[in-house]
């Protein structure tokens, strides 16, 4: 245990604060950040890793969860769904820092990191998280306000036409960019993970930038499908909207 705490502190100097602590300005971070560390095997960052770009991150040990599993934050109660990506730099998840998420952080009273319904809850205090976090978004810039989402409802995003039509409620495990375009993604429901083509008739950079703010890691979304090919194995998105 005492390796992990020294590990922490030299990755991230955040220092070992407890439950109760208040948030604190990150220094060892080369962007703006504040955090708190619940415990010696935790630390919870609200940041702006580039102009513009605010984000939630987390370091965590023995969670005992692979990369694409979901769980989930509770703000007094308030349930956030999240996906495990793959790690970062400096060995932490990031994820995009949506406006729900944020104003849940500087409101509340108490986070609550839950990896397994049957497992240990994490408790983290947010004392001083809305001056805190309301620094590090100033420090983005105009355009650093957390993410108040893209348009709820995006239509006609298929090609295709004569294929099986489905419709399902999910997580975004992770996405696929290419020359800046969002053009595939993985989405997690009840049945199991599917890739996803995204392939809209009128690829506009207004409407790419609409999808990618949509469809991050960790996004709740409810989809409509296109299966097309021999046993509609080809999955195309016909629609997406956020689930707030």
């Amino acid at each position: 245990m005492r390796c992990l705490s020294i590990l922490l502190s030299a990755v991230l100097g955040l220092g070992l604060a407890p439950a109760a602590g208040a948030w604190e300005k990150s220094r060892d971070v080369d962007y703006p950040a504040t955090a708190q560390c619940p415990s010696e095997n935790m630390c919870l960052l609200v940041s702006c890793p580039a102009p513009g770009k605010p984000s939630f991150e987390m370091l965590v040990m023995e969670h005992g969860k692979a990369s694409g599993e979901p769980f989930f934050i509770a703000v007094d109660g308030r349930r956030f769904d999240f996906i495990l990506p793959d790690y970062g730099a400096n060995g932490l998840y990031r994820w995009t820092l949506q406006t729900a998420f944020a104003d849940a952080l500087t409101k509340g009273r108490t986070a609550t990191v839950q990896f397994d319904l049957q497992g240990m809850a994490h408790q983290v205090s947010l004392r001083g998280s809305s001056a805190a976090i309301g620094q590090v978004l100033a420090s983005c810039g105009a355009k650093g306000a957390a993410t108040s989402g893209p348009a709820a409802r995006l239509t006609g995003l298929s090609p295709e036409t004569d294929c099986q039509t489905a419709t399902s409620t999910g997580l975004v495990v992770d996405r696929t960019l290419s020359g800046g375009n969002l053009t595939a993604f993985r989405f997690k429901d009840q049945y199991g993970v599917d890739y996803v083509n995204v392939d809209p008739p009128r690829n506009s950079k207004a409407l790419q930038a609409q999808l990618a703010q949509l469809i991050t890691p960790g996004a709740r979304l409810r989809v409509e499908l296109h299966g097309c090919g021999a046993g509609a194995s080809i999955v195309v998105l016909s629609s997406v909207e956020a689930i707030r």
